[in-house]
């Protein structure tokens, strides 16, 4: 019960903290999606079942060069690498991705960027987006 209440405390913070941060200081920045699906790998669609749903949200923010990703689901520990595929830029972080929102400050660089998560579970999610 208590760690269910530092859960939810966290997740409001994150709210109060990080979408303010995300929305308000872009001043009109129009945030460039970033479509998020599943790589094929692990927990991939099954003609048997139904197809999977994609438990991140992510958006880059150009004025704050800021990857915000809002994980839908508590996926525990996740593997998180972002790399500018032009210029060769790379980073990668383990963080434990319970539900909230988590900002990745990248050099906004212009180049196709890819970002990856893979989860503990061997699911791996990517998603890319270009800056000019």
């Amino acid at each position: 019960k208590h760690y269910v209440m530092k859960k939810v405390l966290f997740f409001l913070l994150s709210l109060c903290l990080f979408a303010p941060l995300s929305f308000a200081q872009t001043g009109g920045d129009d945030p460039t999606v970033i479509v998020v699906g599943n790589s094929g790998g692990h927990g991939g669609e099954n003609p048997h079942h139904a197809p999977i749903v994609i438990p991140i949200q992510a958006a880059y923010y150009s004025s704050i060069t800021t990857i915000v990703v809002d994980f839908l689901d508590d996926l525990g520990n996740v593997s998180v690498e972002i790399e500018n595929l032009t210029t060769g830029a790379y980073s990668q972080t383990m963080i434990n991705a319970t539900q909230g929102v988590h900002p990745f400050i990248i050099s906004g660089d212009s180049g196709v960027y890819e970002i990856t998560f893979a989860l503990t579970n061997g699911q791996v999610f990517i998603g890319s987006f270009e800056i000019e």
